[in-house]
């Protein structure tokens, strides 16, 4: 079951940023995307919310193709209650029939550093956006100043690595419950106003957004049901697998 792990391996040993698909979307013609929507999370598990967060950035920003990422790294976190090939299963399971979306798994965790990935396989004329939560774009912003020094691309602070990655990509930035549009853009507001005009706000239902993979993997736990919280594929994955099931 277990046949990830080959690209894994591959992915983690790559000391400089690099995209391996699992999955690639299906094109009618040889021509790559002209607007690509990049959504990376741990997909711990995947959610209904994050598929319905892709659909709708997709729609709304007119976006041609998508990507869900994972990665072998994380920016903030360390342990997960599952293996990263049985996350990237749950992908695959609820995402194999769609002809539009890829998923790719990157050696690195920050999107400035997933850029030099990403170049090795969309070039211009593919315009790249990156759709993220609040808490995500808060981190991104990094108004502290911490997360400069882990890039794999040196930068001398983080506004040089915000400048990089913002004339190279978009922002979709989705609310959640009690982050409305005014939050984002105040945020934004600490940004020169060149890159704050890259940034976009994607307006995202509280019930949604409250439907979170933490929701969900408290719910296993209590022997409650995940159903309508993960795709149907999704849930019976975790069944049979028995994750979550004693997560801490």
């Amino acid at each position: 079951m277990e046949h990830f792990t080959p690209i894994i391996e591959r992915t983690r040993a790559s000391e400089k940023p690099t995209l391996h698909f699992i999955k690639q979307a299906r094109h009618p013609s040889p021509s790559v995307p002209q607007r690509l929507g990049i959504f990376a999370a741990s997909f711990n598990p995947l959610t209904t919310a994050h598929l319905e967060l892709m659909r709708r950035a997709k729609a709304e920003f007119a976006l041609d193709e998508m990507l869900a990422l994972a990665s072998v790294a994380n920016a903030d976190k360390r342990d997960y209650e599952c293996s990263l090939d049985d996350r990237l299963q749950m992908l695959e399971l609820a995402l194999h029939d769609d002809a539009q979306t890829s998923i790719g798994l990157s050696s690195h965790a920050f999107f400035v550093d997933t850029l030099d990935a990403l170049a090795a396989h969309f070039t211009a004329p593919t315009a790249l956006h990156f759709i993220l939560g609040f808490d995500t774009f808060e981190r991104l912003l990094d108004g502290k100043d911490q997360y400069t020094k882990l890039y794999y691309r040196k930068f001398s602070n983080r506004l040089e690595a915000l400048d990089y990655l913002l004339s190279r990509s978009r922002l979709i930035v989705a609310g959640r419950a009690g982050a409305k549009h005014q939050q984002v853009y105040a945020l934004a507001s600490q940004l020169p106003q060149r890159l704050a005009q890259r940034l976009a706000y994607l307006d995202f239902p509280d019930e949604l957004a409250e439907q979170s993979a933490t929701a969900v993997r408290a719910r296993v736990r209590a022997d409650l049901p995940i159903d309508g919280l993960v795709p149907q594929s999704v849930a019976q994955y975790i069944k049979e697998r028995g994750l979550y099931v004693n997560a801490k």
